[in-house]
């Protein structure tokens, strides 16, 4: 549990960034590691007495955290209807350390996770704009498998689209 705070800095820092032109900027003003940490403390709390696991990528000379992702059996019924019965909840990495594999390998850990439940698909949601995003995604053999609309139904609305993987085995590295 001593990670939720360098979790929720990571979580904040990368949102900020990530979500600088995509969400309205008293949105992002309402990011606080403070906020995040008690949240990420629940989660890690919870893993014990659930299916979410977390996992952190460290620096190796100074421990510091890189990244983190999480994930757990699909809270989407949809998706799950379709065969993602696993769902990659979050993954982020610092600007400074992406491109370097730390995504991938974290997209392996969660794969890897979730096949332990006997879990064969997972998914993800991501915002539609989210370029970045979805270009690592996509070159991990994600598909689009869905699309959803955030908030009130209005021209302003943000539409998430859910990036699919029918066997997870296809994420673990080699």
């Amino acid at each position: 549990m001593s990670d939720a705070h360098a979790i929720a800095a990571v979580h904040v820092s990368v949102s900020r960034v990530t979500y600088a032109n995509l969400l309205p900027a008293e949105t992002l003003d309402q990011f606080s590691v403070e906020r995040r940490a008690k949240q990420w403390h629940e989660t890690i709390k919870e893993r014990d007495r659930t299916d979410i696991a977390v996992f952190v990528a460290e620096d190796a000379a100074d421990k510091m955290i890189l990244g983190f992702a999480c994930c757990s059996r699909q809270r989407s019924e949809m998706l799950a209807e379709k065969g993602f019965n696993g769902e990659f909840q979050s993954i982020y990495v610092l600007p400074p350390a992406q491109g370097c594999g730390i995504g991938r390998t974290l997209m392996a850990e969660m794969a890897r996770y979730l096949s332990s439940l006997a879990i064969s698909g997972g998914a993800c949601w991501v915002l539609r704009e989210n370029g970045g995003a979805r270009r690592f995604y996509e070159a991990l053999g994600g598909e689009i498998v869905s699309e959803q609309a955030l908030g009130p139904s209005t021209a302003a609305a943000l539409i998430e689209v859910a990036y699919g993987w029918w066997h997870l085995d296809s994420l673990l590295s080699d």
